[in-house]
């Protein structure tokens, strides 16, 4: 469930998206704009562009604040979004979605030790906050970095197993990989529930679960398991023989693919993304 804050109480990869209806909800329910938002977990900056995109449908943005612990996913955000000429903030400023004066800044930091001020109206956390290892000093956190009333949203895309068999035959091929990674399908990130500081700072809302479908291809399907942090850890070879196992599995004449373009061998890829 993504949170509120108790009135009292002073988070080359392949493409992800978010449903745009996830998004416009995550922006409603602060209830106060421009919004000021924390990126936390921001990665590659899937989530963070999409709310720089969306923003001004819901009154706005104030600032904008994308942390990370890498340095490499720091320096791939500070080009992509802060770039002066060809950065995502510039494109958005010159279309006039984005005010001249909003403040993005993009700082290091992790879930649980981070500089982000105590006035934010919501934190978001998309496909990240699986890996936190304390979940009662982020919580802690994240709480004074909010206002009384603030939100705090998690947000996973998830590949639905249930909507298509190829999708779950490839699931069963690359999972078995895991080692015992943090993953969100397994929610042991759900002990956060336990964590004092969620019992003092926070209450649940109702969780939100959206199906939908990207178009996708071989190339596609490929990249994005490729791009699975306990795949990237394999060496070429084994990577390359996953490969070769998945693309076989996907050209079986017996597998359930909603082809949206058979010419170019555009197919629907199933996803079932959640809000917590």
């Amino acid at each position: 469930m993504f949170m509120t804050l108790h009135e009292e109480a002073l988070m080359p990869l392949a493409p992800l998206v978010y449903p745009l209806s996830l998004i416009h909800r995550v922006l409603q329910e602060p209830g106060s704009q421009p919004l000021r938002i924390i990126d936390l977990g921001a990665g590659t900056g899937i989530a963070t562009r999409l709310l720089l995109q969306e923003a001004h449908k819901y009154g706005g943005i104030q600032s904008l604040l994308a942390v990370d612990p890498s340095p490499g996913m720091l320096s791939h955000l500070r080009t992509t979004l802060c770039d002066a000429n060809d950065g995502w903030v510039a494109r958005l400023t010159r279309q006039g979605i984005v005010p001249p004066k909003l403040r993005v800044e993009i700082k290091q930091g992790t879930f649980d030790c981070f500089d982000g001020g105590h006035d934010n109206d919501l934190v978001v956390i998309a496909q990240a906050w699986h890996w936190c290892p304390d979940f009662d000093r982020a919580l802690s956190q994240i709480a004074q970095s909010l206002r009384p009333g603030g939100i705090l949203a998690l947000i996973w895309n998830l590949e639905d197993r249930d909507a298509a068999t190829w999708v779950a035959q490839l699931r069963d091929l690359y999972e078995q990989f895991e080692d015992n990674t943090p993953q969100y399908r397994h929610m042991r990130w759900h002990a956060m529930y336990d964590a004092p500081s969620f019992a003092r700072y926070f209450e649940t809302l109702e969780p939100i679960h959206i199906r939908y479908t990207l178009p996708t291809d071989m190339s596609g399907v490929i990249n994005r398991m490729l791009s699975k942090s306990y795949i990237t850890v394999l060496d070429k070879d084994r990577q390359a023989d996953l490969s070769a196992q998945a693309e076989a599995l996907l050209t079986k004449p017996e597998m359930d693919r909603t082809m949206l373009d058979s010419a170019q061998q555009i197919w629907a890829y199933p996803y079932r993304t959640g809000m917590w």
